[in-house]
């Protein structure tokens, strides 16, 4: 158990954090001194990226090799759901793609990438909460994706520490596919 004034502080910062994330933009604070404070923000943009944010998320997949062409990287640019920045500079995105399934029904289909330099303990999470946050506001229109599918590629989000978290953010396994990535969902109702 936490001493009083402990919790307080606790229960404080994370008031802050909470109110920060909803405005988009939180501090990471990290322990490492390359690190330092390195101040990161979410900016939703689902259907709505400018032609200058587009030109600047396809040099960086391009530039840090994760898509094979920049007619791939323009066409999944399209997709973007939340940009990390870093600064001033693109940091890592949040893509979704509309897809149907088998019944004729949407879903989102959820990736994201971070560049390495970049990359911190708790980024991810933060970006997919923020992209549920707002798929869970489109939910409500006729015809929007009730559920978000994502395959685990990573292979660390296979222990316990990885399901707890994706848990944590609503996602329950259902099923593996072809390759052996596990499959998991997340409802958007509301």
């Amino acid at each position: 158990m936490r001493p009083a004034s402990t919790h307080v502080a606790h229960a404080t910062l994370e008031r802050r954090r909470a109110h920060a994330c909803r405005r988009g933009g939180f501090m990471i604070d990290t322990d490492h001194p390359a690190h330092a404070t390195r101040r990161m923000k979410v900016q939703w943009i689902f259907g709505g990226m400018s032609q200058a944010l587009r030109r600047e998320l396809v040099a960086l997949w391009m530039r840090e090799g994760v898509l094979p062409s920049a007619d791939e990287a323009w066409r999944r640019s399209w997709e973007a759901a939340c940009l990390l920045h870093e600064g001033d500079a693109i940091a890592g995105v949040c893509t979704v793609a509309i897809r149907m399934d088998d019944y004729g029904k949407s879903y989102g289909f959820v990736r994201i990438f971070i560049r390495p330099s970049s990359r911190m303990r708790g980024l991810g999470t933060r970006m997919m909460e923020h992209m549920i946050e707002g798929f869970t506001a489109l939910a409500q229109e006729p015809g929007a994706p009730q559920r978000l599918i994502v395959t685990v590629e990573n292979r660390k989000l296979e222990r316990r520490a990885g399901q707890r978290l994706l848990a944590g953010l609503g996602f329950v396994r259902v099923g593996t596919a072809a390759n052996g990535e596990w499959i998991m969902e997340r409802g958007l109702a509301a």
